[in-house]
């Protein structure tokens, strides 16, 4: 669990002009977002970036990060300021960074195919905020800001009961209320202690131990041939870069054993991570008689040559098997968090509260959701279950983030 120093609940009442800035992969998006109040009204303007390859490597981290810059200059071009106003944001990375306070952060690690030695340890927003500096922009960055926890915040403005916030896609994440005087991680001390925080659990390396989950000998496989073994071991069974090469190996073992595809398979099928998670997503939803879709994806999109019914069947079968497998673990996850916050009274009032979930499996993947509310309903009480609910975020990420940057001024304001 990891503090995210961000404090107290939206109301969807506030108002103001904020900035979000995203660095995913190799795009940057760049986002204003001006907040109308009247139950959580907003209007949004976005641009988005491309980083060019030859800034993915260097020995100047500060190179990028110029490069960040202009491109903020350019949206502010764009979207017009106003004289002697200088306007908050909230930053987002797609990379570690080990927060210490709202505003500060130190870079644990790039990846996402970036290499700039001098990159980490480095302390982003001060790096940032000279760089702006320099370029002479009206900008304050006010806030880091996390994945889950723009979710979480993006629902809640419109939402204000929703308590959780769920990232499932390439990769997962969940954040949470807890009362800060339960959060014993904290560095600064100017924290009020009698509010609630929203923590980042980081469930993604859920599962570092073996036995913790109910692992198989694919997952395994899988897990050793990735780039981190026996790290993101939750992560590796449920999100949607890894689902399609589970279900990838699986069908390996059978052609192995003369089950399936008449012991034959192609070039593309042999080649990892051929079988993408999307193609799930079409086998399982299939209800022609002889399954054309999936004979689609299997003879055009793998190149195998001309499938029977049966097989056909076998490969809707193991798709629905991994999917199903992957909801229930994000289901049960959610559960074990609710639960938690049932038994510790946090959140939960006569509306109940409401858990807010983004991310391209959540949204496309059409069986997923229904599998992880049926999870979910199993897991707690009838009495609690009545009280969620859960709502699907688009576009939550950048929103989220500028909320953050709201939401930051209002604790600064708090603690004058």
């Amino acid at each position: 669990m990891i503090p995210t120093y961000v404090t107290g609940y939206p109301t969807g009442d506030e108002k103001g002009t904020y900035l979000a800035l995203e660095i995913a992969g190799m795009d940057i998006y760049a986002c204003q977002v001006k907040l109308k109040g009247d139950n959580g009204k907003l209007a949004i303007n976005q641009y988005q970036y491309k980083i060019p390859q030859d800034l993915a490597s260097g020995d100047d981290f500060a190179v990028l990060i110029d490069y960040v810059v202009e491109c903020i200059s350019d949206f502010l071009m764009r979207v017009g300021t106003q004289d002697l106003f200088v306007y908050p944001m909230a930053v987002s990375f797609g990379f570690a960074i080990k927060q210490t306070r709202l505003d500060t952060g130190r870079i644990l690690s790039l990846g996402y195919g970036f290499s700039y030695p001098n990159g980490v340890g480095v302390d982003i927003v001060e790096l940032m905020h000279e760089r702006i500096r320099i370029k002479g922009l009206p900008i304050k960055i006010v806030a880091i800001a996390n994945d889950s926890v723009c979710t979480l915040l993006a629902h809640a403005y419109q939402h204000p009961t929703t308590r959780l916030g769920i990232v499932h896609s390439l990769g997962t994440n969940c954040a949470y209320y807890e009362p800060v005087k339960n959060v014993t991680k904290l560095k600064d001390q100017s924290v009020t202690r009698d509010t609630d925080m929203i923590m980042n659990t980081e469930w993604c390396n859920f599962g570092s131990s073996r036995r913790t989950l109910p692992c198989t000998w694919f997952d395994r496989k899988l897990a050793r041939e990735s780039i981190n073994p026996q790290f993101h071991v939750f992560e590796k069974m449920t999100t949607g870069i890894f689902l399609g090469e589970l279900v990838r190996n699986i069908l390996i073992y059978l052609v192995d054993r003369d089950i399936l595809f008449r012991g034959e398979s192609s070039e593309i099928l042999n080649t990892a991570h051929s079988f993408d998670t999307s193609y799930m997503y079409v086998c399982e939803a299939d209800d022609t008689d002889t399954l054309e879709d999936t004979r689609i994806v299997l003879e055009d999109m793998l190149d195998l040559s001309k499938t029977s019914v049966g097989d056909r069947e076998v490969v809707k079968k193991v798709c629905e098997l991994v999917g199903t497998r992957a909801a229930a673990l994000v289901g049960a996850s959610i559960a074990a968090i609710v639960q938690h916050m049932t038994e510790k009274g946090i959140g939960m009032n006569e509306e109940g509260y409401a858990i807010s979930i983004s991310g391209s499996i959540y949204e496309d993947y059409p069986s997923f959701h229904p599998r992880v509310c049926k999870t979910l309903k199993d897991l707690i009480p009838e009495e609690i279950a009545m009280k969620l609910s859960v709502g699907v975020v688009k576009h939550s990420r950048i929103v989220g983030a500028a909320i953050v940057a709201m939401m930051a001024e209002k604790i600064a304001a708090m603690q004058s």
